[in-house]
């Protein structure tokens, strides 16, 4: 097999661009087709023009025939390197096509040609694909064949065909103005594919750097991670020792403890138990960005999000706070995920209802199905998100300002959580305050609306970003 790839396209992104340019070609094609066929069309309806619609339609058919072909093999074709791999794919259709432009050329006219100009656009095609030197000779087979026939048809050798009507006065049968067409139409081709393929190259080569700068970045992140998740886990065993030996005390377990003491002491557990709740969210996100695969299973949302909220009921009835679930539907919504992963995600955001919810407020479930996607919107009544800060809860440690002057403890780790989560599942979550709940200007309240897909499908690099 001829070697086409050079080292300096040995990346992955690369392969899988010329995936997707090859694929260019095979729908240009099928343009190609169509308009052949509207040739033939407007042979048969023009007065006056007239073009051989027999050949032009078997070319016609001949261009669909290995077209379909090529299209079959493309789905077949490797993402990467191999002993077939994407340029020798290139290569053959590049050729084709060229074979294939040369019949449409002899049969509409020769070197009268008004088809001459799609040897540039195929020049410019195949550079951003192929090695130069690969251009470059196709390009020479081409002109070779290009002054064969017209030196052959010049000399009335073979039959010149033409389109009737389109010119007034043929110039095959002019050594001159062939022999110039012929020149002009080389230096066009070379020089297009020159520039075209230094371009090309060029770019490839910022790609693959980029790419390499990428990928570096990811392992910096990796081992940044560690080290932190490592750091994190061990101060969490000295606070949770201090806050043993404080429990202690005030549990008098050690003995009385004066009561100027015991206000102070107070204070330093809760303290200690926000640190604690700190190192926890750290640790979690943490493990959420060094995850593997998740374990994918058929979730039931609405099992689910009960058992979320039994688990947390005892904190909505202390505050007297309206908890409802409304599902669109009479049987059971389900999705892929990870249930764990789900759960923690779905938990976080409920449990800030409770939090960010004052006495007698309302919080509301509704869950959709709507085709391949199932919408969940979560809102409450509570003290909502400034309109400016909405587009940042999701940001590692960013807490509004609102729940800080409210004195709301918290670690500004919950969102980013949840928004790690959706994203992994191939989800989309955004944010609006004021909800439809909204009690007057003091309780504005907050609505977070998630789409998930029923179906999962892992995660890639050119995945969007969540909407926020």
């Amino acid at each position: 097999m001829i070697e086409l790839a050079p080292k300096w396209i040995m990346y992955d992104e690369f392969w899988r661009t010329l995936k997707r340019r090859n694929l260019w070609l095979i729908t240009l094609r099928y343009v190609a087709v169509i308009m052949l066929l509207s040739l033939i069309l407007i042979g048969m309806l023009v007065e006056g023009l007239r073009v051989d619609e027999l050949y032009i339609g078997v070319l016609a058919a001949v261009i669909l025939m290995y077209n379909t072909v090529f299209h079959k093999t493309h789905a077949k074709l490797p993402d990467g390197y191999g002993p077939f791999h994407g340029l020798h794919f290139a290569l053959l259709q590049m050729a084709a096509d060229f074979l294939a432009l040369l019949a449409l050329i002899y049969l509409s006219g020769g070197i009268d040609s008004p088809f001459f100009y799609f040897f540039i656009f195929h020049v410019l095609i195949g550079s951003l694909i192929l090695p130069r030197h690969v251009i470059n000779l196709l390009i020479s087979v081409t002109l070779a064949a290009i002054t064969t026939g017209s030196v052959l048809e010049l000399q009335g050798v073979i039959p010149h065909f033409a389109i009737e009507g389109f010119l007034g006065h043929a110039h095959y049968s002019n050594a001159t103005y062939v022999t110039v067409h012929i020149v002009i139409l080389g230096c066009i081709l070379f020089v297009s594919n020159y520039l075209a393929n230094s371009i090309s190259k060029e770019l490839y080569l910022r790609e693959r750097s980029l790419t390499v700068a990428y990928s570096k970045l990811e392992e910096a992140e990796e081992a940044k991670s560690r080290y932190v998740m490592s750091v994190v886990h061990d101060l969490k065993t000295p606070i949770a020792a201090a806050m043993t030996y404080l429990n202690m005390i005030l549990d008098g377990s050690l003995g009385r403890v004066p009561d100027a003491l015991e206000r102070p002491l107070e204070r330093s557990r809760i303290r200690l138990n926000n640190a604690i709740s700190v190192v926890n969210d750290i640790l979690q996100l943490t493990q959420l960005k060094l995850a593997e695969k998740p374990e994918i299973s058929r979730v039931n949302l609405t099992e689910l999000i009960n058992e979320i909220y039994q688990e947390m009921r005892i904190l909505f009835v202390a505050k007297k706070i309206r908890f409802s679930t409304w599902i669109a539907s009479e049987d059971d919504i389900y999705v892929e995920a990870e249930q764990k992963l789900l759960k923690l995600g779905l938990s976080n955001i409920i449990s800030n209802t409770h939090k960010y919810t004052e006495k007698g407020g309302r919080v509301e479930i509704h869950i959709k199905d709507e085709g391949d996607d199932v919408s969940i919107e979560i809102a409450d009544s509570g003290i909502g998100i400034p309109e400016k800060e909405q587009k940042k809860i999701f940001q590692d440690f960013y807490r509004s300002s609102i729940s800080k002057k409210k004195g709301i403890e918290g670690t500004g780790l919950g969102m980013s959580v949840v928004m790690h989560i959706i994203r992994q599942f191939n989800g989309r979550i955004r944010v609006e305050s004021p909800s439809q709940l909204a009690d007057g200007e003091a309780h504005p309240g907050t609505a977070f609306f998630i789409s998930l897909p029923k179906q999962y499908t892992p995660p890639t690099a050119d995945v969007e970003e969540v909407a926020v």
